[in-house]
C-alpha cells in the first residue's frame, strides 16, 4: 500500500523510504463479533526519522496513545487477535505489540532490512521476508527468531517483492524472490526447504490463495497478468489476462470470485475462479491501489489513490456505486470482522476514514498524524 503510485520499488537509502508493498488481503472470513469490540491499528512514520502505531477503538472511533516501534514499514496481528508484528526496517527487528495492553515488547532480531511479513493461520509463526531473499521464523509463543534461510541470493542489492503468502493449512508458503525474478518459491514450513521454483513468466507483485487451498493466484504487473497455480502440484495454469498494471487482487470468502486491481487502466477485473476466465472490467476511480472484500461477500471496496476515494463494488452484479471521498492519497484498508465498518488510510492527510458498510458513507475523519500506511484490525 502506497501514498506513492507503485507496484514495489527498489529502494537505495532507507532515509527517504515511502512504503511500496501492496499487500494482497485476507481470503478467509472472520466469525462475526459486537460492533465496538475491535481495535484498529495504524502504521505511521515521519520522513524516515521516527514511527509508531496508533490504535483506534471502533467502539468510539477515536486514536489512542502512539506506540513507539521504530521506522516501521509492515504488519500483521496474529489470527487470535492477540499480537501485531510490526517491522523495522532501520534497526532490521521485529517489534510485537500487545493488544491487550497496547504496549510494546521487546524487539526481535532478523535479517536485513524486513519488508513483508505472513503469519501462518494457526497463529504460531511469523514469518519475516528481508532484502536477498532472507527468511525468517518467529515463534509466536516465544518471540524468538531462527537463523535465517536464503530463499534465493540476490547480490548487493535490496530487492523488494511480492508480500508472502500461506496456504489455510499452513503447510506451504509462497515466496517471491523479488521483482527482477520471474518465479515463485514454494516453502515447507515444516522443513523450511524451498521447493522447485515456480516459472510464471513475470514478476509477482502479488500473491492470494483461495479459501480452499486449490489454488494461488499470482499477480504481474508488468506483463498485466494473472497467473493461477495449482497448489497441490505447483504448476501454473495459462496467464489471465486483466488491465494495465494490476497492483492487487482479493478473493471472496465463498472463493468464487477473485478482483484484480488494475492501476493502469482504473479498473477492477472479475474473475471466475471455476474457470480461470475474466469478466468484463468494472470501471473504479483514479490510479485503483488495494483492495478489501467485507466477510459476507457482498462489497469489495477499492481504494483510488489518485482521486482519493473508494469505490464499492456489489459482488452479486458487479457494478460500482458512487465513489465515497477519503483521505488524500489513500493506501490501506481493512474491514471490520462483523463487516459493519470499513477504515481506510488516507496517507497525504494523516487520517483514518470510517465507511459504514450498510450505507457506504464516511464518517469524520480520525487524526493520526504523520504519514500512516498500513492498518490491521484486530478484536
Amino acid at each position: 500500500a502506497s501514498g506513492i503510485v507503485a507496484c514495489a520499488v527498489v529502494v537505495a537509502a532507507v532515509s527517504v523510504i515511502a512504503p511500496a508493498l501492496t499487500r494482497a488481503h485476507s481470503t478467509t472470513s472472520a466469525p462475526a463479533m459486537p460492533t465496538g469490540t475491535a481495535t484498529v491499528y495504524v502504521a505511521n512514520r515521519t520522513s524516515g526519522v521516527t514511527g509508531w502505531v496508533t490504535p483506534i477503538s471502533t467502539a468510539t472511533n477515536t486514536a489512542g496513545p502512539r506506540i513507539n516501534v521504530g521506522i516501521n514499514y509492515d504488519m500483521a496481528v496474529t489470527p487470535n487477535g492477540k499480537t501485531i508484528y510490526v517491522l523495522d526496517l532501520i534497526s532490521d527487528t521485529v517489534t510485537p505489540v500487545s493488544t491487550a495492553t497496547n504496549t510494546a515488547r521487546p524487539p526481535i532480531k532478523v535479517a536485513r532490512f524486513p519488508f513483508a511479513i505472513a503469519i501462518t493461520p494457526d497463529g504460531k509463526i511469523s514469518y519475516v521476508l528481508s532484502e536477498n531473499s532472507q527468511l525468517t521464523r518467529i515463534m509466536t509463543a516465544t518471540n524468538t527468531a531462527s537463523k535465517p534461510i536464503t530463499i534465493n541470493p540476490v547480490p548487493a542489492r535490496i530487492d523488494v517483492g511480492a508480500t508472502p503468502a500461506i496456504t489455510p493449512d499452513g503447510k506451504t508458503i509462497y515466496v517471491s524472490p523479488g521483482l527482477q525474478s520471474d518465479y515463485l518459491i514454494p516453502v515447507q514450513t515444516a522443513t523450511d526447504k524451498a521447493g522447485k521454483p515456480i516459472r510464471l513468466g513475470a514478476a509477482p507483485t502479488a500473491i492470494v490463495i483461495t479459501p480452499d487451498g486449490k489454488t494461488a493466484y499470482t499477480v504481474s504487473t508488468e506483463s498485466g497478468t494473472v497467473t493461477p497455480i495449482a497448489i497441490a502440484t505447483n504448476t501454473p495454469g495459462p496467464p489471465i489476462k486483466v488491465g494495465q498494471y494490476p497492483e492487487d487482487i482479493a478473493i471472496t470468502a465463498d472463493g468464487k470470485t477473485a478482483y484484480v486491481v488494475n492501476s493502469g487502466s482504473n479498473t477492477v477485473t472479475p474473475i471466475n475462479t471455476a474457470t480461470d476466465k475474466a469478466g468484463p472490467p468494472i470501471k473504479a476511480g483514479r490510479v485503483p491501489f488495494n483492495i478489501a472484500i467485507t466477510p459476507d461477500g457482498r462489497t469489495a471496496y477499492v481504494i483510488n489513490n489518485g482521486s482519493s476515494t473508494v469505490t464499492p463494488i456489489n459482488t452479486a452484479t458487479n457494478t460500482a456505486g458512487p465513489p465515497i471521498k477519503v483521505g488524500e492519497n489513500p493506501s490501506d484498508i481493512a474491514i471490520t470482522p462483523d463487516g459493519k465498518t470499513a477504515y481506510v488510510v488516507g496517507s497525504a492527510s494523516g487520517t483514518v476514514t470510517p465507511i459504514n458498510a450498510a450505507t457506504n458513507t464516511a464518517g469524520p475523519p480520525i487524526k493520526v498524524g504523520g504519514y500512516p500506511y498500513a492498518i490491521v484490525i484486530a478484536p
